[in-house]
């Protein structure tokens, strides 16, 4: 597929329309971060109830309700209401800006799908106050990221790097799937890790521990491999790298917050500010990785055409037997 039949040119000047779109994914996929944060104020502080009703706060409208003379568990969840509020308002704005300025009827679909899942998000919200439910407070936790994952790639999507693209490039050192492979096993720790700080059930702490040694491995080697073939994939550089250094950064938060958790005894204990800091910036960067390992993965499909293994061989034996064998053996 070639630059012209992929872009937005045309002589009439749909490229700035076009650019608008742009930019309005990439401030919303920005402003959503933020909330992410906000949220996991909430589950860290044990909040989330601090509110007893939904949509509204205390009866009252949530838009209305004087929240800054309130108690500090109900400032962070309403607090984390209106946020909620404004990131739906971004993601509408979005739609607009993708249904105006994207003649990519599929990228019109997603601005659909985008509004679909923040209403989802919300109403998961409100129903674990309505039912008190500890299991969707979870599922709302992991289902935010996976929001946030998407509003990042909408972004990427509407981005000059990929829709000026040149045409894909054999994927010799199967860099579609390793890529694809990363985002998964980063995703499913993500929920693991929901599900641990929602629950603080041991074995999804022992579960999210051995996890997290094997997205470190498969990022750093993931990373390696990128670098390794960079004149074939420098599209792919700024990404692989953002997801080494912020699986690095991942780890060592996670060892931090779980020494600030000890002991492990069961028994509630009060959060200090400086485990509140370290349990949310963990949580917060996870989405960070999340999002470049979901860019990476999507420059990763832009990038390079799936090939066959046995095809890739004959085609380029040469180029296979020097370059290929040695990511194997990396990977």
């Amino acid at each position: 597929m070639t630059a012209q039949t992929t872009t937005n040119d045309d002589p009439s000047g749909t490229r700035r329309p076009l650019a608008v779109a742009r930019l309005a994914s990439v401030a919303a996929a920005a402003f959503t971060l933020p909330l992410l944060f906000v949220g996991g104020s909430v589950t860290t502080y044990r909040v989330g109830l601090a509110v007893p009703d939904w949509p509204t706060t205390f009866g009252i409208n949530m838009f209305l309700f004087d929240f800054i003379n309130a108690p500090f568990g109900v400032q962070v969840e309403h607090t984390h209401r209106l946020y909620g509020a404004a990131v739906g308002l971004a993601t509408i704005a979005v739609l607009l800006a993708l249904w105006i300025g994207d003649r990519r009827r599929w990228m019109k679909g997603l601005g659909v799908v985008a509004l679909v899942a923040v209403i989802i998000q919300g109403v998961l919200g409100g129903m674990r106050v309505t039912r008190a439910s500890t299991l969707l407070a979870a599922v709302h936790g992991s289902f935010g990221q996976a929001f946030f994952a998407l509003m990042v790639a909408i972004a990427a999507l509407s981005s000059a790097a990929w829709v000026d693209a040149p045409s894909p490039r054999p994927d010799l050192g199967r860099l579609r799937r390793w890529t694809t492979l990363n985002f998964a096993l980063v995703y499913l720790q993500i929920a693991v890790g929901a599900w641990f700080r929602h629950f603080g059930d041991p074995r999804g702490l022992g579960l999210h521990v051995a996890l997290a040694v094997v997205v470190l491995v498969e990022a750093l080697l993931l990373a390696r491999r990128i670098l390794l073939r960079r004149d074939e994939s420098r599209a792919l550089v700024p990404a692989a790298r953002i997801v080494a250094a912020a699986v690095v950064a991942q780890v060592v938060l996670g060892v931090v917050s779980l020494i600030l958790l000890l002991p492990l005894d069961g028994v509630p204990h009060a959060v200090s500010a400086w485990q509140a800091l370290a349990r949310t910036a963990h949580q917060t960067n996870g989405a960070v990785l999340l999002a470049a390992s979901t860019v990476l993965a999507l420059r990763a499909r832009r990038a390079f055409a799936a090939v066959p293994r046995v095809a890739s061989e004959q085609s380029h034996p040469l180029e296979f037997a020097t370059s290929g064998t040695r990511t194997e053996a990396v990977a």
